[in-house]
């Protein structure tokens, strides 16, 4: 009897997994690689280069790479490390910038071995 309804129930939108939101409001979308997950932007976003007289605008989704080495990229922040804990898991990168997932779960089964030391 209460089959279709648990059924009906697990599968509704309300139990669709959830999609990762940064420290900084920004919602992303994972996908799988086989170095590791990337977490794409939804929305566009616009980062600010500075260099002086040269400084520019760099538009577009915004694509983050973590790595089954724990290793992170990013192609304006550069490489770095991530990791994860009990309150959530996030990156370090060398630029000094850093992305972070607060009281959230890894979305990738292979990244449960990057714990924060």
């Amino acid at each position: 009897m209460f089959g279709p309804i648990l059924a009906a129930l697990l599968t509704s939108p309300a139990y669709a997994e959830v999609e990762p939101v940064s420290s900084s409001g920004d919602i992303y979308t994972v996908s799988e690689n086989v170095n590791g997950f990337m977490l794409t932007s939804k929305y566009p976003k616009s980062h600010f280069i500075e260099q002086g007289a040269s400084s520019y605008f760099v538009e577009g989704p915004d694509v983050f790479y973590f790595g089954r080495s724990c290793d992170a990229f990013h192609k304006l922040f550069g490489n770095g490390t991530w990791s994860w804990a009990n309150a959530g898991y996030g990156a370090q990168f060398e630029s000094g910038f850093s992305l972070w997932f607060p009281r959230q779960d890894v979305p990738w089964e292979g990244g449960l071995s990057c714990v924060a030391r």
